[in-house]
């Protein structure tokens, strides 16, 4: 150890001369392939701080582009906000006029699925929010594009989420285009039927299906699923109407708990938005 220190210390120009040179004369004695393989990777090692620093501007301008385009998406969704602001005022407006009691909308806590059940029978799943959290038994869960289940139990911070799939679930939901009512209950997989509904009434193919709040279970107006079939029952009373669900009920990664309403007066959410704009 003396000696490479006396070396490097105090004769470093003609050390690492003297070991260029020694390197030279060994790979001057290998084959061509393997003199191409220790030239790359001499080159790799050399080169590897420029090839990093390369790779940390290209990170730097995807990372830029990326929030343009969010800053653009924030801008296009403030704008929406604003038209939906003016249709809010116009629609309580005419719901006061006729004696109906204000809209309200509502707080989502986002979650993650930290289990799911083994059971074929009663599919369920854990997330990581409890009791602590304000969870509490009966709260609706939904995903990015509809409704997936219903808290059943609480924890400190964790619950249990039973998911749609189960035949002890029934939800009264209602046609977005035709305004039909009807009874969406778990068939297999991804796919359910909707119940009770008459040879007269009106559903046809690719129309959704929202909550339509009846019963309390689920809060009215979230995506349910979208009609995929509709054929006439043997006995002529009622129709066969297929349903595939708006979530994917075996893929669930991120949820939602619907935690509350809150009056279209409270601005939070708004001011939240401009912010963000202006960082």
């Amino acid at each position: 150890m003396q000696i490479l220190s006396f070396l490097f210390d105090k004769h470093i120009d003609k050390t690492v001369l003297a070991v260029a040179v020694a390197m030279s004369l060994l790979l001057l004695t290998r084959s061509e392939e393997s003199k191409v393989r220790s030239a790359r990777a001499v080159s790799d090692v050399l080169l590897y701080p420029i090839h990093s620093t390369e790779k940390y501007f290209s990170d730097i301008d995807e990372l830029r582009e990326e929030n343009r385009k969010l800053r653009r998406l924030s801008a296009s969704l403030y704008h929406e906000r604003e038209k939906l602001l003016q249709f809010k005022d116009e629609r309580n407006r005419l719901r006061r006029l006729a004696g109906l009691r204000e809209d309200s909308f509502f707080d989502f806590l986002p979650c993650e699925v930290t289990a799911r059940s083994s059971n074929r029978f009663h599919n369920s799943v854990t997330i990581d929010r409890g009791g602590s959290d304000g969870v509490r038994v009966g709260m609706a869960v939904v995903g990015y594009r509809g409704v997936v289940g219903r808290v059943t139990q609480v924890f400190g911070s964790t619950s249990r989420v039973l998911l749609l799939n189960n035949k002890s679930i029934s939800v009264s939901c209602r046609d977005k285009r035709s305004r039909v009512v009807g009874i969406l209950e778990w068939d297999k997989g991804n796919l359910f039927k909707l119940e009770f509904i008459g040879k007269e009434e009106d559903v046809i193919v690719g129309d959704t299906l929202l909550t339509s709040g009846l019963g309390e279970l689920f809060p009215k107006g979230f995506p349910l699923g979208t009609v995929f079939h509709v054929t006439e029952e043997r006995s002529g009373l009622y129709r066969n109407v297929g349903v595939v669900s708006m979530a994917n009920l075996k893929t669930l990664e991120e949820l939602f708990v619907v935690v509350g309403g809150r009056d279209w007066e409270n601005t939070r959410i708004y001011e939240e938005l401009e912010q963000s704009l202006k960082d």
